[in-house]
């Protein structure tokens, strides 16, 4: 295999801090592993706010509300935190409603990233496509075709505040961005150092920590949200 200069390594390179003149607000569904990670990462990537949260866990919601959007010592206000995506679209269909009758009301926000267990996915996408906010999914995103199908369905229907505006919709499949996928990749597309691809056997190159928890990801007691 050739080796690689400096200069031909860049793509690399993670991207600087990315600032809006404008910083999105973000609502993120399941405060768990995921929704911290999604949390910690545009807040230390970008000027955006982490402005609500949706988790049934009361423990869960308090101590990621005090981290990343009220603050240690503090409470959340009326706008900040939701037992469930239900409750928040609630809360911002009224919003809205005040909004447009020229009443003084709390921002809303841009984004949603969907972090519940794998099987939740649906319900919480099918329940807020007609909302219009960018939206970035957990992967997979979800663990049926035919449900796939039916928050396409949701996400492509022409509603209210969806009409408005163009939004994304977008799957975190993060190891796309790992360095040694990113390398492999330039070295087989860009560099051609193997010719034409035939077939491809791959192994997800994690370490035991991941197949542990992958064992036991859906033996996991049912929320409600």
């Amino acid at each position: 295999m050739p080796s690689l200069e400096a200069d031909e390594t860049a793509f690399l390179r993670a991207v600087g801090k990315q600032t809006f003149t404008n910083p999105p607000r973000v609502l993120i569904i399941g405060a768990g592993s995921r929704g911290t990670a999604y949390a910690e990462a545009a807040l230390s990537s970008t000027n955006s706010i982490i402005a609500a949260v949706c988790e049934p866990s009361d423990y869960k919601r308090r101590e990621f509300g005090r981290k990343f959007i009220w603050g240690s010592g503090n409470e959340a206000t009326g706008n900040q935190a939701f037992r469930s995506w239900k409750d928040w679209k609630e809360y911002e269909v009224k919003r809205r409603e005040q909004e447009r009758a020229g009443h003084d009301v709390d921002k809303g926000v841009n984004a949603v990233f969907v972090c519940v267990l794998d099987e939740m996915h649906e319900e919480v996408i099918c329940g807020i496509a007609d909302m219009g906010v960018h939206i970035s999914c957990e992967k997979p995103m979800s663990t049926r075709l035919d449900s796939c199908m039916r928050m396409y369905r949701a996400l492509k229907a022409p509603n209210g505040e969806s009409q408005a505006k163009e939004t994304i919709f977008g799957i975190c499949h993060v190891l796309r961005y790992s360095p040694h996928n990113m390398l492999l990749r330039h070295l087989v597309l860009e560099k051609d150092v193997i010719g034409d691809v035939l077939s491809i056997e791959h192994v997800e190159p994690v370490g035991w920590w991941h197949f542990s928890h992958s064992y036991v990801r859906y033996d996991q007691p049912d929320h409600s949200f």
